[in-house]
């Protein structure tokens, strides 16, 4: 017969036996993957945008005094141009003036008709490449358009006329022989009752040219910002354009390409532009992205020139400026701006999947195949429900793990073993794309799943 004490022996053996199938079960073969649920780290980039109304101010010189006539500009809107160059013509009618544009089309479109005949007699032409060469000048404009670039869409647009009417002229045998002709015949009307031109423009300085003018040139210049207060600003951009320089003038020049930007916030949105970097003791903000939604939503990368803030007043003055001057940009003297004040770029992860390893390391579980591993992850930006967490690279993480390193070997009081091999483990960052565990038990580095 069994004694109690072999009874209860054998059962406390069957139960440690139980406890450690159970226990190698749930620590080395794992736990079932059903009872992980898991999401990808993906990139996103969250912007706190500012919206003011912005006012251009650029060093402009008017070309003013023009006695009385029709203009006509010998040069394109944009045209950068030199020092005592020919910029515009004067006529004694609008009529001459509308000849010589006339004239000046007719130019342009005999020497598109001519470019596009093909003498076949002497040429073997290439359907096939012809055909290739339209389709890649209809692609240019049309990346052009998508661009906003409305200036390259004019320059090129000759191009793709003068490819569609040579593949015309090969497959189709179209002659525009009669064409230029009626262009010839009209050209010599036009110029014998072309009217003299009795006054010619030339540009005092060398600068960028064109055509309109706002009568603000003169107000809205860069050496009024040095001295701006929040009063002047006001008073400034309150005033009236100047009927003068409205008058009688044939364009503007502008001789500097460093053009400038103001507008007022509300002081609680400048705040960013008022922080001060302990380390430099500069700004921490000295650059950002300004969108100009109603020009095409051409987005600049802007320096922060100034803040102009008094005690008493509950608003701010931003000056911004660049030198970068893009194309078919309008240069509107009042628009409205989108401030990009502050921008957060990494990887997007819930917020019930962050840990804090041993109280030290930022982190998230991510499950690699079948294994659990431990991956670095530090927030830079929370919303709701999830965070912006920093993307690191791996020198970014040897550099981390020396500086834990150094700082360790300063620290005074005895570590665990486990936090110590935590501390000494080179966990990695967070990577994109990483499969994330948003929800799962009794997680480890290293715990499989099956």
């Amino acid at each position: 017969m069994l004694s109690p004490k072999r009874i209860t022996g054998a059962v406390l053996a069957v139960l440690a036996s139980v406890f450690v199938i159970y226990y190698v079960y749930r620590q080395v073969i794992g736990v079932s993957r059903d009872r992980l649920l898991t999401e990808n780290a993906v990139s996103i980039t969250v912007e706190k945008t500012i919206d003011s109304t912005g006012f251009i101010f650029r060093t402009e010189k008017v070309l003013d005094g023009v006695p009385t006539g029709t203009v006509f500009p010998s040069i394109s809107d944009g045209e950068r141009i030199g020092a005592n160059r020919e910029v515009a013509t004067i006529y004694s009618s609008s009529a001459d003036a509308g000849n010589k544009a006339r004239l000046d089309e007719i130019e342009d479109e005999l020497f598109i008709l001519g470019a596009s005949m093909v003498d076949q007699e002497f040429f073997s032409a290439d359907v096939e490449k012809m055909r290739k060469d339209c389709d890649e000048a209809l692609d240019s404009v049309v990346r052009s358009k998508a661009d906003n670039d409305f200036l390259d869409c004019v320059m090129k647009k000759n191009d793709l006329l003068i490819s569609m009417n040579k593949l015309e002229n090969v497959t189709l045998g179209t002659d525009f022989s009669e064409q230029i002709k009626a262009l010839e015949a009209e050209k010599n009307s036009l110029s014998k009752g072309q009217g003299e031109s009795y006054g010619k423009i030339y540009a005092p300085t060398s600068g960028y040219y064109t055509g309109i003018v706002d009568g603000y040139e003169n107000l809205f210049t860069p050496s009024s910002i040095e001295k701006m207060t929040l009063d002047s600003f006001r008073e400034i951009t309150a005033r009236r354009p100047q009927d003068s320089v409205l008058s009688s003038n044939a364009g503007k020049l502008i001789t500097d390409s460093r053009w400038y930007v103001l507008c007022e916030v509300p002081n609680e949105d400048a705040a960013v532009f008022k922080k001060v970097n302990e380390k430099t003791q500069r700004p921490a903000v000295t650059s950002c992205d300004v969108v100009f939604p109603f020009d095409g939503n051409v987005r600049l990368q802007m320096r922060v020139e100034r803040v102009i803030s008094e005690t008493d007043k509950a608003s701010t003055v931003l000056v911004f400026s660049t030198d970068e001057m893009p194309d078919s940009f309008s240069y509107t003297r009042s628009q409205k701006i989108e401030i990009i004040s502050e921008s957060y770029t990494g990887l997007r992860v819930p917020k019930q999947s962050m840990r804090k390893l041993d109280n030290k390391i930022n982190g998230v579980y991510v499950l690699v195949g079948e294994t659990v591993s431990f991956r670095r992850a530090e927030p830079i930006y929370e919303a709701e429900d999830w965070y912006i967490v920093r993307a690191s690279t791996d020198e970014e993480l040897e550099n981390s793990a020396t500086e834990n390193s150094e700082e360790s070997s300063d620290e005074k009081g005895e570590e665990t073993e486990q936090n110590t091999q935590n501390e000494e483990k080179n966990y990695k960052y967070l990577s994109l794309y990483d499969s994330v565990i948003v929800e799962g038990k009794e997680l480890f580095d290293g715990k499989r799943v099956k």
